[in-house]
């Protein structure tokens, strides 16, 4: 089982690119672990020969990422899967009030969360937006909003008055 407060999850992701920017947010905002699933970026990491990280730093070297089909089954129970999708009874980011321990989960970037996943996840949030984000836009956003929301509440400021 994985022990950590956060971790990312990303559901069949298109584009090597927007991989490597969410495990530099990942890297930035404190999450051991980086999952994706399904196979489109297989045949460019081959051709690239490695994740594009967009980063000079070495901070990507704190995050464990690797491809796993089933790696809410990897958690312990008391992690919260929390899907980024729009949905009709979805939280919105503004409102939400992160768990101590989560993975959030995206969708592709030209795509919805499958039914399995969605059955899998306890908390459903939406960034609020005019349109849709990029992938490793969407992962920097509700990375911030957790971080900034933490640090709110521990220095005794209520961000939800």
């Amino acid at each position: 089982m994985i022990q950590t407060d956060l971790a990312i999850g990303l559901i069949n992701p298109k584009f090597p690119h927007n991989v490597g920017a969410a495990v530099r947010a990942a890297s930035c905002y404190g999450a051991s672990h980086l999952f994706y699933t399904g196979d489109r970026i297989d045949e460019a990491l081959v051709e690239l020969k490695r994740l594009p990280r967009e980063e000079r730093m070495k901070g990507y070297r704190d995050v464990k990422w690797q491809r796993q089909e089933k790696f809410l089954e990897l958690f312990d129970a008391d992690i919260v899967p929390v899907a980024v999708e729009l949905r009709p009874q979805a939280e919105t980011l503004f409102d939400f009030v992160h768990p101590p321990r989560a993975v959030y989960i995206f969708g592709p970037e030209d795509g919805s969360l499958e039914p399995g996943i969605l059955a899998s996840c306890h908390r459903f949030i939406v960034i609020p937006t005019a349109h849709c984000l990029n992938l490793a836009a969407a992962v920097n956003v509700v990375l911030y909003d957790r971080t900034l929301k933490q640090h709110l509440s521990k220095n005794g400021l209520a961000w939800w008055s």
